[in-house]
């Protein structure tokens, strides 16, 4: 028991995924109870396949009411899918020419705007209904748009309904985390401080975990809102934890009670301040304290203060929407328009789903028209944003959906009391989406469980429909997977991917041996990693894009060069004696150097990150050497952002 709670922590630190299964599950439920008022069995069918379709959509960009907009997109061109798809389809090769442009158009439009890709996307779904609906002798036009309207209503409801966000949990870890600086900053001269320090040290990890999987990713934007500024706020708050350690050996030493208890009590009213930012309410910092330390002679402590009261105004400014925390290209329609060639990933899996749904169109059309829609349904659902996503989950996706698919058998053949087996379909529909951002075989067998389940119960006796069902699932996943190598097939994207993931890290660890730890080591372990990677790049088969790869592993080099540059001068100046009052300073800036190394790691694995947008304005060193060389990283570190984009995951 205790190892499948700690698999469950691992994927869902703070419960995001059990939330939004449950809120899921009653929305499907509720919809598909309107639905069959509406429309009857097909009505119901109508309205719980809007709701599903409307949770398993990715997060919509922007605010509540651009995200109400699009979902009204969703709800008109749902209504013109059941209007004319069925009418069209009756015209074979021509609905399978309109399928092959339609699905092109669809993939396109990511190169456009990606809230459009995700709202056409889920359109198919109710495109490829209404074919297997209305061959049905019950379906009937008015009561098929009254139950999709109704279930679309509701589920976007419930999806916009604020059940438990995410604001709230960074209002809740943040207060807690700054309640424990508190904490320390009034007992920073006590035995207990030690004690308060690790307590604070476990609570920052515990909440780093939530960012660190895909799971703080995965939810509607009403759950999860604005992750990336609530990282920002949690690296700031564990520099002011490191701050406070270093510090506190001034207060046992320094023989001036009078500044000591000045400073003591407005660093601790700084920080009572900064929680006034998760409550709504002004913060106003103060530097009385300070002013008096920057007096006195205790130059290395007046270093260290700076660098603290830096952090305070660092987080209010973050507070007040100062913090560029996501770093976006934008796009003209111009430049758009320029991306569609052959070598764009975008477009190479905009023809491989293209193809594939209209090889299973063919099929519907001129043989079995549920044949083909299911095995359509297969490519759609294997089919990844990426021909390296498709190959990497592909063999777990099929393995997946076995598992899921004898399980469910299990369940059909073993439950015969049919409430019970209702009970049972409920629970599997909230794995479905529990599971969602488990690995991808956990996902697939728990989607295909519930999957083949519901369509037993949809269909009663008629196992042996189910099985044919199945079978042309698999029959698309297969599909999709061989499409995935044998068109467009790069097979050193997944190398260069690598290479570049695994040279991040070591950047950083390199970044904070500069000015403690063994240099020459990370240095020698970054010139071989290095190597590897500008090899890998002149034998990829990806030309096009050569000269970015490229302009990447030089920006790389460069900062590896720098970062030698800077540790020999900080070197020089360890010797000298002159670094023990800018040490706090560098240290921080060297922190903001590698901090930054991780959120491009964090970007690329498509995980919460935050960015700067004006370097020059928050690094703390005045020595004009080492101003400079930080300077010169941070923009080779900008351009590597701007070129990252090749290889996000």
């Amino acid at each position: 028991m205790q190892k499948v709670v700690k698999f469950l922590n691992h994927y869902d630190p703070s419960w995001f995924a059990l939330n939004y299964s449950i809120k899921a599950t009653i929305s499907i439920l509720i919809c598909g109870f309107a639905g069959n008022f509406f429309g009857g069995f097909l009505g119901m069918v109508y309205a719980a396949n809007s709701s599903m379709i409307i949770f398993f959509l990715a997060s919509l960009d922007g605010s509540t009411k651009i995200k109400i907009y699009y979902f009204l997109l969703y709800i008109i061109l749902g209504i013109f899918a059941i209007l004319f798809v069925s009418t069209i389809f009756k015209f074979s090769w021509l609905f399978c020419f309109f399928t092959l442009i339609w699905m092109i158009f669809v993939g396109f439009s990511t190169l456009f705007n990606q809230n459009l890709n995700k709202i056409l996307t889920i359109v198919n779904a109710t495109g490829l209904l209404t074919i297997i609906a209305s061959n049905q002798s019950s379906w009937n036009l008015a009561n098929s748009l009254e139950s999709f309207i109704a279930g679309s209503i509701i589920a976007i409801a419930f999806r916009l309904t604020r059940f438990g966000t995410y604001g709230k949990f960074t209002k809740k870890s943040c207060t807690m985390v700054l309640d424990d600086l508190i904490n320390m900053s009034q007992n920073i001269s006590d035995k207990e401080f030690l004690n308060l320090a690790k307590q604070c040290d476990e609570h920052i990890n515990e909440i780093k975990k939530v960012f660190t999987h895909k799971s703080s990713t995965i939810k509607d934007a009403r759950l999860i809102i604005h992750h990336s500024r609530a990282i920002f706020y949690l690296y700031k708050l564990e520099d002011i934890y490191h701050l406070l350690v270093a510090m506190q050996r001034y207060f046992k030493s320094i023989k001036n009670p009078n500044l000591l208890n000045a400073l003591n009590s407005e660093i601790t009213n700084n920080l009572i301040q900064l929680k006034n930012i998760f409550i709504d309410k002004n913060s106003i910092l103060k530097i009385d304290a300070l002013k008096l330390a920057r007096q006195s002679d205790y130059e290395i402590f007046k270093a260290s203060l700076e660098v603290l009261y830096s952090k305070f105004e660092l987080i209010k400014d973050g507070g007040e929407d100062k913090i560029a925390l996501e770093f976006k290209e934008k796009k003209s329609l111009k430049k758009a328009i320029k991306d569609i060639t052959l070598h764009n990933p975008i477009v190479q899996n905009s023809l491989r789903l293209a193809i594939g749904v209209s090889i299973a169109i063919i099929i519907a059309s001129f043989g079995d028209v549920h044949n083909g829609v299911w095995i359509a349904i297969g490519v759609i659902s294997m089919s990844k944003d990426s021909s390296y996503m498709t190959k990497i989950t592909g063999i777990a996706n099929i393995k997946g959906a076995l598992i899921g698919i004898t399980l469910a058998f299990v369940l059909i053949h073993i439950v015969v009391n049919e409430n019970l087996f209702a009970l049972f379909c409920v629970v599997c529909i909230f794995l479905a989406f529990y599971f969602k951002n488990f690995p991808p075989a956990y996902a697939m067998a728990a989607f295909m469980c519930a999957f083949t389940m519901v369509y037993s119960l949809i269909l009663g006796n008629a196992i042996s429909v189910v099985y044919i069902r199945i079978i042309d699932i698999l029959i698309g996943f297969i599909l999709s997977f061989v499409a995935a190598f044998i068109l467009f097939r790069h097979t050193n994207e997944i190398k260069l991917s690598n290479s570049y993931i695994n040279l991040l890290p070591k950047f950083k660890n390199l970044s904070n041996s500069v000015i403690q730890g063994r240099f020459s080591i990370e240095q020698n372990a970054i010139s071989n990693s290095l190597t590897n990677y500008h090899n890998t790049i002149t034998q990829s088969d990806r030309n096009k894009e050569l000269k970015r790869y490229l302009e990447i592993y030089k920006n790389l080099h460069d900062i590896s060069s720098l970062l030698s540059n800077l540790k020999v001068y900080t070197d020089s100046l360890k010797q000298s004696n002159k670094l023990i009052t800018t040490k706090d300073a560098l240290n921080s800036d060297i922190n903001i150097i590698s901090t930054r190394f991780e959120m491009i790691e964090k970007r690329v694995n498509k995980l919460p990150y935050y960015s700067y947008d004006n370097m020059e304005d928050r690094i703390l060193s005045q020595d004009i050497k080492i101003k400079f060389l930080l300077l010169e990283i941070a923009k080779r570190q900008d351009r590597i952002i701007a070129q990252s984009d090749l290889l996000i995951r």
